[in-house]
């Protein structure tokens, strides 16, 4: 079967050809640079010369309800019966979270696909795993299994553990982040640094400072900052959803911080003691480094008829 599957984030959409269920023919367009999804679309259509599609699955940013769905950060729908329209009338199109691509991806990605930022050894206590996306926005999904179950944990306030030290470094200023969303993401981390520093500055370009600066600047303040906040929350997340199968973090935001020094700030975070601290220390945790990993859970999701 000629299968066509994408991501789509708030900043990039990548769109690949499926071939025994690894996408090929990748390629990753800037969403500023297009109007729609279906020009971006066409765009992909183009460049593999038109190539009969037979189904097709667009992970989307965003909830999705039955045929219907909208990036949050950025004003792009999605349906159904335009895309079969757009692709020439393949019977099988189908709309699903790009978090939930990321847990149909999970069982069938290689070890080289994904990096151990806190192993623990032997079997897996339970079958529950955990999948968080830190990129331009932030999001979660349950896996009990093989079932995903998915969620909108990006919106969902603050916890009051993170409240509270967020409060105390940051005073008044702590006010301005309100949900998951709003501090555990790649716009987020820009929003933590003007609230330190004053200063604009992008996601990236604060990881990139941070890097490259010997210590000291504003940008590692915010980057240890975030990344003693996501270790604090990564705890909350094991006592909600006991993923002891492990906890995989994705996204670029997730890639930069779990990726870098900071981890060292991370895993103190996470592995303080507190309630229910020998299930904590039970929990692996792995950084999905594989950038196209949805769009192998995109294919196994319209090829298998599964529902979400």
């Amino acid at each position: 079967m000629s299968v066509l599957v994408a991501d789509v984030g708030g900043t990039n959409a990548r769109l690949a050809m499926v071939r025994d269920g690894i996408p090929t023919a990748i390629k990753r367009y800037n969403n500023d640079s297009h109007s729609s999804f279906y020009e971006v679309l066409q765009a992909y259509r183009d460049s593999i010369d038109h190539t009969p599609v037979e189904a097709c699955c667009v992970a989307v940013a965003g909830p999705v309800n039955a045929d219907h769905a909208q990036l949050t950060n950025r004003d792009w729908d999605f349906d159904v019966d335009s895309l079969r329209n757009a692709l020439g009338g393949p019977k099988h199109v189908r709309l699903t979270n790009d978090l939930v691509a990321l847990g149909y991806a999970l069982p069938h990605l290689q070890p080289e696909q994904l990096a151990e930022i806190r192993p623990v050894p032997g079997p897996a206590a339970n079958d529950q795993a955990l999948v968080a996306g830190a990129g331009t926005g932030f999001n979660a999904c349950l896996l009990k299994g093989r079932t995903v179950v998915e969620a909108e944990l990006g919106h969902v306030s603050l916890p009051v553990s993170v409240a509270d030290v967020l409060r105390a470094e940051l005073g008044a200023a702590a006010d301005r982040f309100q949900t998951n969303e709003d501090l555990f993401s790649g716009r987020g981390l820009a929003r933590l640094h003007q609230a330190i520093s004053g200063t604009q500055m992008s996601g990236p370009q604060i990881l990139e400072q941070f890097a490259r600066s010997p210590g000291g600047c504003e940008a590692q303040r915010t980057v240890l900052l975030s990344a003693r906040l996501l270790g604090i929350l990564t705890r909350e997340m094991v006592l909600q959803y006991l993923p002891l199968a492990g906890i995989h973090f994705a996204g670029g935001a997730a890639r930069g911080i779990l990726g870098s020094s900071a981890v060292s700030e991370f895993l103190a975070a996470f592995e303080q003691d507190g309630v229910l601290a020998d299930q904590v220390a039970r929990v692996p945790i792995r950084l999905i480094a594989d950038d196209a990993a949805a769009l192998i859970g995109a294919a196994h999701f319209v090829t298998s008829g599964k529902k979400g």
